[in-house]
């Protein structure tokens, strides 16, 4: 049976509210398809794709909601913001986005290498508000310094909080519960019982069969996602792996 994740959201707006570790906060749900179900090198399948955006990890964390440790906001003459500043950043293997909420608009930031700001920002005083970005080993920096405090909103891959206790869930457990599973009995007949057939098979599960024309888990996730996205049925591969 196929099960669905849910949120946790601020009731006003309807914006995903984030915990402490900078994960977005489930909803429980006693028929989600839980970690107790699906304990085959769970973490190990997990790891293998986290990494690259789907319709289900790719979200939004504003700076402007109360009740959601997802707030970040610049500071007057702060020029790095890391995983410090904003527990989220930990979590997210890869940033696509960011904007400024500033005199009530949002407007976005463009991206740059580092080596853009090192040759841009020549005084380390001088401040204004935020027109660009770009970020290394985890820190996102600003450019110009701000010179004031500013809302910020990241648009990127999320990383969820790792399952522990059998009665855990999250999108790897519902949504893509095909892929996860079939990578996880991949992994064990391959490295636990060496049965390089039923490894084969799994394969073919995840990736599909090319000579069938059959879709694995993997195409058909990052079909839907391309689908989501707006996409013509392609998915763009993510940059800025941590």
């Amino acid at each position: 049976m196929t099960t669905f994740t849910e949120y946790v959201r601020d009731p006003a707006t309807g914006q995903i509210l984030f915990g402490a570790t900078g994960a977005p906060l489930i909803v429980p749900n006693p028929a989600a398809n839980t970690y107790g179900a699906m304990t085959n090198a769970i973490q190990d399948a997990i790891a293998q794709f986290e990494r690259e955006t789907y319709w289900f990890n790719d979200m939004r964390t504003f700076g402007d909601v109360a009740g959601s440790l997802s707030d970040l906001q610049t500071v007057e003459g702060k020029e790095f913001y890391s995983a410090q500043d904003l527990p989220v950043l930990i979590n997210m293997p890869h940033i696509r986005k960011i904007m400024v909420l500033a005199f009530q608009n949002r407007y976005p930031l463009e991206e740059r290498t580092m080596g853009w700001i090192d040759d841009t920002s020549i005084s380390p005083v001088w401040n204004g508000l935020p027109t660009d970005w770009a970020w290394q080993a985890g820190a996102i920096r600003i450019y110009p310094i701000p010179n004031d405090a500013y809302p910020l909103i990241l648009d990127g891959t999320i990383r969820f909080a790792p399952l522990v206790n059998p009665t855990d869930t999250n999108p790897w457990m519902c949504e893509a519960e095909w892929l996860i599973r079939s990578e996880a009995k991949r992994l064990l007949f391959t490295n636990i019982t060496r049965d390089a057939d039923q490894a084969a098979l799994m394969e073919r599960e995840i990736y599909g069969n090319p000579q069938s024309g059959r879709q694995g888990a993997l195409s058909q996730l990052r079909r839907e996602s391309s689908r989501r996205a707006g996409g013509a049925g392609s998915l763009r591969g993510s940059r800025g792996y941590l």
